[in-house]
C-alpha cells in the first residue's frame, strides 16, 4: 500500500472493523464505539483520502479499497474479524 491510513481502536476481543461511506471518516461511528467495543476489540480506520488518511495515488475504486483494507489488516495482523460497513464501506 503506498499508503498508511489512519485509524482508532478501542475495546478488547474478537475484531470488529467498522468502515464508513464516502465523504465521512471514522468519526461517523462515534455513537456506536462505546456500546461495541464492550465486547469487540474495535478498529474504525478512514479510508483513502478520508479523514486524516493520506489520498496517495491509487485511483478511488472500490477495489482499490478492498486491497487498502486487506493491506490494514494485515499489517494489523488480523486473520478474521466482523465487518460492518455503508455505502462505500459496505
Amino acid at each position: 500500500m503506498d499508503i498508511k491510513l489512519n485509524y482508532i481502536e478501542a475495546g478488547e476481543g474478537f475484531p470488529l472493523v467498522m468502515l464508513h461511506g464516502n465523504g465521512e471518516d471514522h468519526t461517523y461511528f462515534k455513537r456506536q464505539m462505546e456500546p461495541f467495543s464492550r465486547r469487540f476489540r474495535l478498529i474504525c480506520p478512514d479510508t483513502r483520502g478520508h479523514g486524516q488518511s493520506p489520498r496517495g495515488t491509487a485511483p478511488f475504486t472500490l477495489e482499490q479499497f478492498a486491497e487498502d483494507l486487506k493491506d490494514f489488516l494485515d499489517r494489523l495482523g488480523i486473520e478474521k474479524c466482523h465487518l460492518l460497513g455503508f455505502s462505500d464501506g459496505g
